[in-house]
């Protein structure tokens, strides 16, 4: 009983994470042709940096989650894309290291905690950390191409539910009962209806 127990969370987990990945694969295509060294939305990185910087994440969130690392965050440098890759190959990059930790989410042992160099997060966590990394950098490529996003609200509510998400004002995500609107709001970033 104690595994069925382990393994619905883990679940849900690993499809919450991939769902974010193929949500956000699908927007960016959209943009694939469209010039990649323009700012994205308010951060100080253009959309190329910042989809790679998603791909570094999701790269270190799955090193710390597999070696099942405490205390603090292994020692090795960001994953960096070479100059000659290609938009497309971006999102290849984005769409295989998806896939990875998604694979790693279902296969760690379903009691499976590591550190994220403050406290120590389950599977669960890192998934809905990687999922809102996904998300709202998504969202700042796609509004550095002046293209709306929003992820579907269940997919939002449980990155919310989450106790660890990155960076998350909680106050300021309360001020709204709108999932999408709260994660927006909570991370710092302006709202834009859709």
């Amino acid at each position: 009983m104690k595994g069925n127990d382990q393994e619905a969370p883990k679940a849900e987990a690993a499809d919450g994470f991939e769902a974010a990945c193929d949500d956000a694969l699908h927007s960016l295509r959209e943009v694939v042709e469209s010039d990649w060294s323009v700012p994205a939305g308010t951060l100080e990185w253009s959309c190329r940096q910042t989809v790679v910087h998603m791909i570094d994440c999701v790269f270190s969130y799955g090193l710390q989650l597999a070696a099942r690392t405490q205390g603090g965050f292994l020692p090795f440098e960001e994953l960096h894309a070479l100059p000659e890759a290609t938009t497309g190959d971006l999102l290849e990059g984005l769409r295989g290291i998806g896939a990875i930790f998604t694979a790693l989410i279902r296969s760690v042992p379903g009691e499976s905690v590591a550190s994220d160099g403050l406290s120590s997060l389950d599977v669960d966590e890192w998934a809905a950390r990687g999922a809102y990394e996904i998300l709202l950098h998504t969202y700042d490529v796609l509004q550095g191409h002046g293209v709306s996003f929003g992820p579907p609200a269940a997919l939002c509510s449980w990155v919310l539910a989450s106790p660890r998400p990155w960076m998350l004002d909680r106050n300021l995500a309360a001020e709204t009962s709108d999932p999408w609107k709260a994660l927006l709001l909570g991370s710092g970033r302006p709202w834009r209806p859709r």
